[in-house]
């Protein structure tokens, strides 16, 4: 795990809003304005915390894995459920198929995984994948799409003046 940030919201909210960034390792600099963002919906109050995670471009399916490899097969599997159970295929996934490791490792059974993805936690339960192939800007629209959720949810709430 690279980053974690989170803060004390300034207006509560019912539920705790947690974002994972899932990015390529050694790319984290291409997606700089996404964590910018991130931090600004912190600062707001939209995300409790978010955390920014790097993964290769391929998972071993196969073997021992490290600690990391582990999180990220699991992230993976996850987020690609959760697309099927919506009766989509998460952008990016490769299917599972043998590949050396290295230039002249073992094959190993792996998947190749999406360039990018990010993942909202509501409460602890995953809410809502976005997956990024070619470009940030899907996680851009989609953290304006959270900002507008916010901002409908907080002008419907009735306003009580007292004199």
């Amino acid at each position: 795990m690279d980053t974690i940030v989170g803060r004390t919201r300034p207006t509560p909210r019912e539920e705790e809003v947690r974002i994972e960034l899932w990015v390529p390792s050694g790319r984290r600099a291409e997606f700089t304005p996404v964590i910018e963002r991130l931090d600004e919906t912190v600062e707001r109050g939209l995300v409790s915390e978010y955390t920014v995670e790097t993964w290769d471009r391929f998972v071993d399916f196969s073997g021992e894995l490290s600690p990391r490899e582990r999180r990220a097969r699991d992230r993976l599997a996850s987020y690609a459920r959760w697309a099927a159970t919506r009766g989509e295929r998460l952008t990016g996934l490769g299917d599972l198929g043998v590949r050396g490791v290295g230039r002249m490792g073992p094959e190993r059974l792996t998947r190749r995984v999406p360039r990018a993805v990010m993942a909202e936690y509501e409460d602890g339960v995953l809410a809502h994948v976005t997956a990024c192939e070619e470009c940030v800007g899907a996680f851009r629209e989609r953290l304006r799409d959270l900002d507008s959720a916010t901002e409908r949810e907080r002008s419907s709430e009735p306003v009580r003046i007292e004199w």
